[in-house]
């Protein structure tokens, strides 16, 4: 058996080894010729997996080590009987880390305070929910977006509660309608997939309308997919104010992105708010426990998870909790780092190039709960127990 493994995917080779040949490719650029012998295919989301790449090869299963699937003709597959496996939820606390420490860094740099605004989340699946219980350590209020959650709430409580379905609380569900977490958010995160069609597409999602409604200078992150976002419609909203801070990790057009936009954000980043080390490996481990089932073999495997050099962070009395937070988030997630090496490669001769090899060497970054913190005073309760809500250990 010969199983093609993107590259950037890390223990690819040991994940699959025991079942055949591995061989590792990079994801942009390939082609049918390439895999014309291969009988698995594990990608990440820069590969497009569909007719023209698959028809013809003898590919019987298909996996992707990452949350989104809007590369992947799931369609096609189907009919063709290829086996297919995502891997749900393997990043989102990677991505909610990134939010928390993109919030953490304008709150300090920016003068950005945090405690007592609301943040908007667009999309409140796996990553959403992340964000959530992060941003309520954060001391935010939280509002959720998600028609296609709410109408599946709604079809279940109508279900299980016939014409006493309004005991259920039908009507929100806990989300808020676009319009109204527009106009009453501060911070706006989007969190949806890319979608085109049926009742609610996503593809530029946030249009001139959607700027239009914001009723103060918001803060906007993207971390999805950047088609999510009308640029035109962002750049002027940006111009007439309506954004007070921008922070992208995904770009239309990825590996070439816009330089105008990327130099008016105030943080940006090659499309790597899910690549903890944790989240890369959470989808390694996913995908490969399906390719198992479906080639019905009996074995299983799992990584090893490698501690931080430095994994202790000691309470150091600082002047505010909050300031010790702030320490804690920064100490352990070099965020300013990320965009650095973004800002540097635009400079290069060929950027798209850039992109992807920031991609490919990316740095080991270790998850909150790898980090333990130690000596703060027992007194310190809601200091503990946020520390403990962002993820960390706290001693």
């Amino acid at each position: 058996m010969k199983i093609w493994v993107d590259e950037n995917i890390p223990m690819g080779k040991e994940a699959f080894a025991d079942h055949g040949e591995t061989i590792r490719f990079a994801g942009r650029g390939l082609t049918r010729n390439d895999i014309s012998g291969a009988d698995a295919l594990i990608v990440r989301s820069v590969t497009r997996v569909d007719a023209a790449l698959l028809e013809g090869t003898p590919v019987r299963f298909v996996g992707t080590a990452t949350i989104g699937t809007d590369h992947i003709d799931q369609e096609y597959l189907r009919s063709r009987g290829i086996g297919f496996s995502s891997s749900p939820g393997c990043n989102a606390n990677s991505v909610g880390e990134y939010v928390t420490t993109a919030l953490t860094w304008l709150e300090t740099e920016k003068g950005f305070a945090l405690e007592g605004k609301t943040i908007g989340i667009v999309g409140y699946g796996h990553v959403g929910k992340q964000v959530e219980r992060k941003a309520l350590a954060l001391g935010l209020r939280v509002l959720r977006c998600d028609p296609p959650l709410r109408d599946a709430a709604r079809a279940a409580a109508i279900a299980a509660g016939g014409a006493g379905a309004a005991d259920y609380g039908i009507g929100d569900f806990g989300f808020t309608e676009l319009p109204a977490l527009l106009e009453r958010s501060d911070i706006l995160s989007l969190h949806v997939p890319l979608t085109l069609e049926g009742p609610y597409p996503t593809l530029r999602l946030a249009d001139a309308r959607f700027f239009e409604r914001l009723t103060r200078p918001t803060v906007l992150l993207n971390t999805c997919r950047g088609e999510v976002i009308d640029q035109a419609a962002l750049m002027a909203a940006m111009d007439a104010g309506r954004i007070r801070h921008l922070v992208l990790d995904v770009f239309t057009g990825e590996p070439r992105i816009d330089r105008v936009l990327a130099g008016r954000a105030d943080l940006i980043s090659p499309h790597i708010a899910g690549y903890s080390l944790q989240g890369k490996l959470n989808g390694t481990t996913q995908v490969a426990a399906a390719f198992r089932r479906f080639f019905g073999f009996d074995t299983h495997w799992a990584p090893i998870f490698p501690a931080p050099s430095k994994p202790d962070i000691d309470y150091s009395h600082p002047d505010s909790d909050t300031d010790f937070r702030r320490f804690c988030v920064a100490s352990a997630y070099d965020l300013p780092a990320d965009d650095k090496r973004l800002r540097d490669s635009l400079l290069e001769a060929d950027p798209g190039k850039a992109f992807d090899r920031l991609r490919r060497d990316y740095p080991v970054r270790h998850e909150f709960p790898s980090y333990t913190i130690r000596n703060v005073p027992g007194g310190k309760r809601e200091l503990r127990k946020r520390l403990a809500d962002l993820g960390f250990k706290v001693a």
